[in-house]
């Protein structure tokens, strides 16, 4: 594999541009490989899980709980590996290989114990996913004067198209085919994954050698705080959606197909924000694009709540589906710039950690208490109430524009 460092380090053997154009076709196919296998999960483990695991939508709410409770702790664990390792890249193998050992033994029983306990051992594994492949693409692309969006929008369409796909493969095909389909293409896409992670130029683990970094300094930061603020309300509100909008939408009457055509128009907005990513960070001011965000989701969820039909849901998901995204990568976009070389691999991570997995985990058990107790459209309700209430609060958040860390 070839290596890398920050320019200020690696100023021997520079690669020419049609050297690191090559490199590129890696990090392609491992962001739409990674993002794919992470569809497989939030696409079809709700409908798995109550389909084939006969589970209730609170027993679903929390077993889909559970796994972030055991991200938390994961990501801060393989963050602070992976700055310590010599190449990040090698940490991403080992989780990708776990992963899908562990995905596919899901199936080997349908007790509420063993799900628990096997999805914890799932998300301690796969949670790094994102922190770590946004940490490897975004450094490696900032050090090559290298767009990261449209490396990003391949993560984007593949997680779009898989789910899709396979829900029209569920509607048209379900006399010979149920959900357990989603085990062996994980194996298949995981497969993939680990070879285009393997010929991805190397990323050095700036921390390899340290006896002791820092990481106070990260907290210290009142932008990066206000940034996991918004990301946390989002990522609850998303949560709610994604883990109950699914099983709702069949409770409808609604086919397989309304689901994966839902997810997919969400992620057409994605494709756009990326392909224009330098763009709105180079035009907009960060705290314009985060509150603009926020507001968007106010009106997704009302939308939701009161307009609950096939064709509002497509167009509200179409319109508005990217921007808690949008939130995700301006908080990373602000870590890769503003934190020390050291410390990004764990400060992506945290970014996940607080502002994803925690909100994941309330999400999963306390929206599972309100769609059992009051139904799907008051939890969407309170996720617009909550946006409201984050975005009038901005008034007294700090925000700054990212300055590069050297």
């Amino acid at each position: 594999m070839a290596n890398i460092e920050n320019n200020e380090n690696n100023t021997e053997n520079p690669q020419s541009s049609k050297s690191i154009r090559r490199t590129l076709i890696p990090f392609f196919l491992a962001n739409g490989f990674i993002y794919g296998l992470s569809s497989l999960y939030y696409s079809f483990i709700p409908k798995y899980l109550k389909d084939i695991g006969g589970k209730s939508e609170g027993e679903i709410g929390a077993i889909l709980s559970i796994g972030p409770l055991i991200g938390i702790v994961s990501l801060i664990f393989f963050g602070v590996i992976s700055d310590k390792a010599k190449y990040k890249n090698n940490v991403l193998v080992v989780i990708l290989i776990v992963t899908a050992a562990v995905f596919y033994i899901i199936q080997l029983s349908s007790s509420f114990i063993y799900f628990m306990i096997i999805f914890s051992v799932l998300m301690f594994f796969q949670s790094p996913f994102g922190g770590l492949i946004d940490a490897v693409s975004l450094e490696y692309t900032t050090v090559s004067s290298i767009r990261y969006g449209p490396i990003r929008v391949m993560g984007s369409l593949c997680f779009g198209l898989l789910s899709l796909g396979l829900s029209l493969i569920l509607t048209f095909f379900k006399k010979y085919v149920d959900v357990r389909i989603i085990f062996p293409v994980f194996i298949v896409i995981a497969v993939g994954a680990v070879i285009a992670v393997k010929m991805m130029p190397a990323v050095k683990g700036h921390a390899h050698g340290k006896k002791k970094v820092s990481y106070r300094e990260f907290f210290r930061d009142k932008t990066c705080i206000a940034l996991m603020i918004m990301l946390f309300i989002g990522q609850f509100s998303y949560g709610c959606y994604n883990n109950f909008m699914q099983n709702f939408l069949g409770s409808q009457g609604n086919p397989d197909w309304v689901w994966g055509l839902t997810v997919f128009f969400a992620i057409v907005g994605e494709v756009i924000f990326f392909i224009k990513f330098d763009y709105f960070f180079g035009r907009f001011r960060l705290k314009s694009i985060v509150l603009f965000c926020v507001a968007t989701q106010v009106l997704r969820y009302l939308s939701f709540a009161f307009l609950p039909y096939g064709a509002s849901i497509l167009v509200t998901s179409l319109s508005t589906g990217a921007f808690c995204t949008v939130i995700n990568y301006a908080a990373s976009y602000y870590i890769n710039l503003t934190v020390k070389p050291e410390m990004r691999a764990l400060g992506q991570t945290l970014l996940y950690s607080i502002s994803f997995y925690i909100p994941r985990f309330l999400s999963g058990w306390l929206g599972g208490i309100v769609v059992q107790t009051s139904g799907f459209q008051t939890l969407m309700i309170i996720c617009a109430v909550i946006n409201i209430l984050i975005l009038v609060s901005s008034k007294f958040m700090v925000f700054k524009e990212p300055v590069p860390k050297q």
